[in-house]
């Protein structure tokens, strides 16, 4: 049972049925037997909410892939998160509307742009991404 484990590699999952679109985690694409034959995704996959996942989750209809920061604030005692160690952490970014000119918006950024980052995270950058780009 996977709920046991203290943590997981993504070949762990390859036999569970993911509740999100497969592109959102190649990782698990890639070792799912059921990606190896030609299929049509769910109408509305990748459109569910975190907390429609996890109620299919609790019903025992797949298992969802989530961010820990995502899984530390939908905390429910129906439901496991169990950390697995080999696909990289999600990566955030904070993007707005290159004309939007607030002072607020800019104070945001530059708090955000001055929180340190966990051990092994790389910098990105500075190519004007972290200022309302593309990246997000």
């Amino acid at each position: 049972m996977l709920a046991g484990e203290e943590s997981l590699r993504i070949a762990d999952l390859a036999d569970e049925h993911l509740l999100q679109h497969p592109d959102a985690v190649p990782e698990w694409s890639r070792v799912a037997p059921e990606m190896r034959e030609p299929r049509q995704v769910p109408a509305g996959t990748a459109e569910r909410t975190v907390e429609e996942k996890l109620e299919l989750v609790t019903t025992g209809r797949g298992i969802s892939i989530l961010p820990e920061s995502t899984a530390m604030y939908y905390q429910r005692p129906d439901v496991v998160y169990v950390p697995i160690l080999d696909i990289p952490p999600n990566e955030v970014a904070l993007a707005w509307v290159s004309g939007r000119r607030d002072p607020l918006v800019a104070e945001f950024a530059a708090l955000a742009a001055g929180m340190p980052r966990p051990p092994g995270v790389s910098t990105p950058e500075r190519d004007g991404t972290a200022n309302g780009g593309d990246r997000g």
